[in-house]
């Protein structure tokens, strides 16, 4: 019966693929209470993988070193609860881009955290663009993860004009692609009384050592996106987990007492001509999951971070140093004037 059932894992798992189309138009979520935002020159964007509420300070992650698949029940309550007060702390964001919210998950006992959080955030629109969507994965064989289903969130207290998933292009061999990420962006467009655009992309790049091909993928279509945007007179901000670090990133910089290591650099070549990296150089922004965390011992880096297109001007930029007690990410929190 194991033989078969091994035989037939493949064989289903291709057939209920997820598998969406290039460009999804996404449904928007409406808000219990309604903005009155329609227009302002300067806006607060804070981006936050929040790690599905199951990678707080006291869990590691077998993917990775570590040995455990998920939190328990309890300890997954206590961290989604903690990131929901902390998103309710932050409503002088204008934006939020969120990543790896789950929905329909054994790794997080089913809870649709997408709905609590639009429950909590009251105020905001949302949108969500699925990214990772697989019936049962296998691994680990004697404790499988089992049902995913996760992705990527945008709220904002300005109505949206209108909302895409965009699909990346992995690099992934069959059977191995059946059981991962479908890596995307979700692109959110807020249209002023002027005409012009606001377009805001939510990114979540490929992870893990064996994904560089996959990432220059992604680094290509999104290059190619931002660029299009741009000339078409649109104000473009680009945030969230690139899972690589920015160029001419130093570990050393940090002085939050981390100790610090190195991703691999996205190419500075990718920069368009005028655009700007934005990102607060001083805290880490994710740490290691091959262990529990201890601060001082557990090695920590930047993959958290924004690029802004030409007419977009910087004001500030902080990372909320939380010590990663909910999640293996701390939220970085920007502010910005369009010219």
């Amino acid at each position: 019966v194991t033989g078969v059932q091994t035989c037939a894992l493949p064989i289903y798992s291709t057939l209920a693929k997820y598998k969406p189309e290039k460009i999804v138009v996404l449904e928007i979520h409406q808000p219990a209470v309604k903005s009155s935002i329609v227009s302002k020159d300067e806006f607060n964007i804070l981006t936050w993988n929040i790690g599905y509420a199951g990678l707080g300070k006291e869990m590691d992650f077998f993917y990775e070193g570590g040995k455990m698949v998920r939190p328990t029940s309890e300890l997954h309550k206590r961290y989604f609860n903690n990131i929901l007060n902390e998103l309710k702390g932050a409503d002088s964001a204008d934006f939020i881009f969120l990543q790896e919210a789950d929905q329909q998950s054994k790794r997080t006992y089913y809870t649709d955290e997408v709905n609590g959080i639009q429950d909590k955030l009251k105020s905001y629109y949302s949108v969500f663009g699925v990214n990772y969507d697989v019936p049962f994965v296998p691994i680990p064989i004697m404790e499988p993860m089992g049902r995913v289903k996760a992705g990527q969130m945008t709220l904002s207290k300005m109505a949206p004009d209108s909302a895409f998933r965009y699909a990346t292009e992995g690099s992934y061999t069959w059977p191995k692609r059946l059981f991962l990420l479908d890596r995307c962006f979700v692109l959110t467009q807020f249209k002023f009384p002027s005409g012009r655009k606001l377009s805001l992309v939510n990114v979540h790049n490929s992870a893990f050592s064996d994904a560089a091909e996959a990432r220059q993928k992604e680094l290509n279509l999104l290059k190619n996106l931002m660029e299009g945007l741009y000339r078409k007179g649109d104000y473009v901000i680009v945030g969230g987990d690139w899972n690589q670090n920015p160029p001419g990133f130093d570990p050393k910089l940090f002085v939050d007492g981390n100790k610090g290591y190195a991703f691999e650099h996205v190419p500075e070549a990718f920069r368009p001509e005028g655009w700007n990296w934005v990102m607060d150089k001083s805290q880490a922004t994710n740490r290691n999951v091959n262990e529990a965390f201890v601060k001082g011992r557990t090695l920590t880096t930047m993959i958290d971070f924004f690029m802004v297109s030409p007419n977009v001007e910087v004001v500030s930029v902080k990372t909320n140093p939380n010590g990663f007690v909910n999640s293996d990410h701390q939220p970085v929190a920007l502010k910005v004037r369009l010219k």
